[in-house]
């Protein structure tokens, strides 16, 4: 069973794909699927709020 993602995971996520611009390449980086990565840049099924703090977080 893999471990959770942490929220500090995330951010990391989403650092690392405005650097790299491609879910696998952060996948094998973090040892995530890009299935994974993909789900948590998107943030399918997340509040507004919850999108909108991660950008923010992620952008300072």
């Amino acid at each position: 069973m893999a471990k959770r993602v942490t929220p500090e995971e995330i951010v990391e996520m989403h650092r690392l794909y405005a650097k790299y611009g491609n879910y696998a390449a952060v996948g094998r980086e973090l040892g995530r699927s890009g299935t994974t990565v993909s789900k948590y840049i998107k943030l399918n099924g997340t509040p507004d709020i919850v999108k909108h703090t991660f950008k923010e977080i992620v952008r300072g």
